[in-house]
């Protein structure tokens, strides 16, 4: 996520943040003065500096990108699932527009370890419309990954 994200896609991830805080971060992690929680925060920079919050916002969808990085196809379903029914960006469409793992991987087109391939079935399985040619890619790239780790079996 190098360059600047429109408003309409600021106002979606604020939400995916909003709810990914709700849902992920247990309270005890939480700040309890409420100057300093997440969306406060965040609103508060806003007032200041659109562009600084945006890149704030950008910053914070990154470290969860990471943070999910290594989550089994079964916790991403379920995160999927749980951002579905808030009405906002699920996981799994967060994780194809703004990982640069991802980004990576694809432009490769060879998945070499475990974590990216968790990272695409997630996507692949999480993600409702994935362009023409990105839904069979990734499939041919799980293929090609499950049947090398078949052989070394």
């Amino acid at each position: 996520m190098s360059k600047s994200i429109s408003n309409e896609d600021y106002e979606q991830l604020k939400t995916f943040f909003a709810r990914y805080v709700d849902y992920f971060i247990p309270e005890t992690h939480r700040s309890q003065d409420p100057e300093h929680q997440p969306l406060r925060f965040l609103g508060n920079l806003e007032k200041i500096s659109l562009s600084n919050a945006k890149k704030g916002l950008q910053m914070a969808v990154n470290d969860i990108v990471e943070a999910t990085s290594d989550w089994t196809s079964e916790q991403v379903a379920e995160a999927d699932a749980r951002f579905a029914s808030a009405n906002t960006c699920t996981l799994s469409e967060v994780r194809r527009r703004y990982s640069k793992k991802y980004l990576q991987v694809l432009k490769r087109g060879v998945i070499c370890n475990q974590v990216e391939y968790y990272l695409v079935k997630g996507i692949r399985d999480g993600v409702n419309e994935l362009g023409a040619s990105e839904g069979p890619q990734l499939q041919a790239m799980l293929d090609a990954y499950e049947n090398q780790i078949c052989k070394l079996e």
